[in-house]
């Protein structure tokens, strides 16, 4: 959580700096960006998650990004400048319906939230199931029936994931 929230304070800043050039030359100021974590990176940035499951480490950040182009664009090379790398293939990550999500920064730039473990597990076991066999395997002694139900609801196998 704390790179997260390091990148974000930083990307907060460069907006407000950005904003009061485009203020003070009489320019349009950007609007706020709305940013959602998702896939591997979202389990990171919850602590009880990342303490209890093995997780691959990952340079991917999978994220969906509502903001002017700036905006995107410098959350991009800040990623990069910490070794990872904005996954441009993350609108097309399955969000369960009812999904929930945990706010992790508001201010007057930036509000960013992130999916919560559950529903993020339950997204990979539906739409990459092979590749994350083993961990849908540990989450499940971890969250049991709850994940187990969510999956069958979603019409995934929560047996596959016990062999």
């Amino acid at each position: 959580m704390k790179l997260i929230n390091k990148i974000l304070v930083k990307l907060d800043k460069r907006i407000a700096n950005e904003n009061k050039q485009r203020f003070d030359s009489g320019g349009m100021t950007l609007k706020k960006a709305k940013i959602c974590i998702l896939g591997q990176f979202s389990l990171m940035t919850h602590p009880n998650v990342s303490a209890q499951l093995t997780l691959l480490a990952t340079a991917d950040v999978d994220a969906f990004i509502d903001s002017d182009w700036w905006i995107k664009n410098e959350f991009k090379k800040l990623l990069n400048k910490e070794g990872l790398e904005y996954d441009e293939l993350s609108n097309e990550i399955w969000i369960p319906p009812q999904s929930t999500f945990t706010k992790i920064y508001d201010s007057k730039n930036i509000y960013c939230d992130v999916i919560d473990p559950l529903y993020a597990l339950v997204s990979k076991a539906i739409k990459a199931k092979e590749k994350n066999k083993i961990l849908i395997s540990d989450a499940l002694n971890l969250y049991g029936d709850e994940l187990g139900t969510l999956i069958q609801k979603f019409g995934g196998d929560r047996i596959y994931f016990k062999k």
